[in-house]
C-alpha cells in the first residue's frame, strides 16, 4: 500500500470515529408519556440576508433529557431536508435562542431577494422522542435588519442555546 493510499485510509477512518463520536444511541424511555413539549416559539419576521437572526424557543421534558434542536426550512416549491443542534447538556427545559447565520446555500448574490420562507422547529431527547412541529414564517431581505427587538414575555431573551447556519436552505435546488 501506498503512502498517498495509507493517507487517504487514515483520513477516512478519523472521519468515521468522528462521525460515530457524534452520534449517540438512544437513551431512555420512549413513547407518548416521554414527548418533549415545545412550548413556544418565536422569531423576527424578517432576517436580514448574511446577518444573525435568532429563533427563541421554550420547551420541556419530562424525563428531563431534551437535548437537541430540530430544525427545517420550506419555501415555495420544496421542503429542505432538516438539520439539528446539540445541546450543551441534556435537560428537563429549555429557554432561551438558537443564533443563525442568514446565508442560504448557493446564495452568491442578492438577485432572489427578498425570499419568503418558513422554519418548522422541534425539539427531541436522547431516547429519539421528538416533540411536535412550531412553524414560523419569515422574510430573508436586503441589508441589515436593525437587532434589539425584543421576545415576548416567557422567553429567555439573553440565554444563547445553540448557534447553527442557514446552509440547509438550498437555493441552487431547482436551477436547471
Amino acid at each position: 500500500m501506498s503512502w498517498f493510499q495509507r493517507a487517504i485510509t487514515l483520513v477516512c477512518l478519523a472521519a468515521l470515529g468522528g462521525c460515530t463520536g457524534f452520534y449517540r444511541s438512544p437513551e431512555g424511555p420512549i413513547g407518548e408519556g416521554h414527548r418533549p413539549t415545545l412550548e413556544a416559539v418565536w422569531a423576527e419576521e424578517t432576517a436580514g440576508f448574511s446577518n444573525l437572526w435568532r429563533i427563541y424557543i421554550r420547551a420541556s421534558d419530562p424525563d428531563g433529557d431534551l437535548d437537541k434542536v430540530w430544525v427545517t426550512f420550506r419555501r415555495f416549491g420544496g421542503t429542505y431536508p432538516g438539520t439539528f443542534v446539540m445541546l450543551s447538556q441534556p435537560q428537563g427545559a429549555a429557554n432561551g435562542y438558537i443564533r443563525l447565520w442568514v446565508r442560504p446555500r448557493g446564495a452568491t448574490d442578492t438577485v432572489e431577494l427578498p425570499i419568503h420562507a418558513a422554519a418548522e422547529i422541534s425539539v427531541g431527547d436522547r431516547a429519539g422522542n421528538q416533540s411536535l412541529t412550531r412553524v414560523i414564517s419569515f422574510t430573508i431581505a436586503h441589508g441589515p435588519v436593525p437587532e434589539g427587538s425584543v421576545p415576548p414575555a416567557g422567553f429567555a431573551r439573553d440565554n444563547m442555546l445553540a448557534e447553527m447556519n442557514m446552509e440547509n436552505l438550498d437555493l441552487r435546488q431547482g436551477k436547471g
